[in-house]
């Protein structure tokens, strides 16, 4: 005599957890009120000055800001250090950042986009009220040129939604 048994298939993911799963990405997303991208064509000096622009039309003053980047394995040290500055009406900042793109192991951190890996970096939080215009400069501080990052951004979210990979 065969005894036959019933399985239950189980499900990897209720639709009840995809639901929040879905609700958690869209809550971290939203806010964004600027994410722009420049790309480096070869080497990065450290006379190159990136620039962006960010014109606040939201009623909110307070705002966090990242620097984000876009390296390949060809970037040959464990860190790089950035200026950001940033201006406003009268008022001008400058902070320096220290960007992990490898860890101590010689792992490169952040998240896989193909061939290059992108990390993302607090760089301050910022006043910029209604009907302001703020201008972010972003340069390296570096000894040499540099080689292997690719594309250099700046992120802007209202105070608090900033989810951050790297430093």
């Amino acid at each position: 005599m065969t005894i036959i048994k019933k399985v239950k298939k189980r499900r990897i993911l209720s639709p009840s957890s995809i639901l929040v799963g879905l609700l958690l990405l869209l809550a971290a997303c939203e806010d964004v009120r600027l994410h722009a991208f420049r790309e480096l064509q070869g080497e990065w000096y450290a006379t190159d000055t990136l620039e962006y622009e960010y014109f606040n039309s939201s009623d909110g003053a307070d705002h966090d800001a990242a620097v984000q980047l876009r390296c390949s394995s060809a970037y040959p040290v464990r860190e790089l250090w950035l200026r950001v500055e940033y201006t406003v009406a009268d008022v001008c900042r400058a902070d320096t950042i220290c960007c992990e793109i490898f860890d101590s192991l010689g792992r490169q951190q952040g998240s896989s986009v193909g061939l290059l890996y992108q990390t993302s970096h607090a760089a301050g939080v910022y006043s910029v009220e209604p009907g302001d215009t703020a201008i972010f400069k972003v340069t390296h501080l570096m000894d040499t040129p540099v080689n292997g990052v690719t594309d250099v951004g700046i992120k802007v979210c209202g105070r608090g939604r900033h989810l951050f990979s790297g430093n």
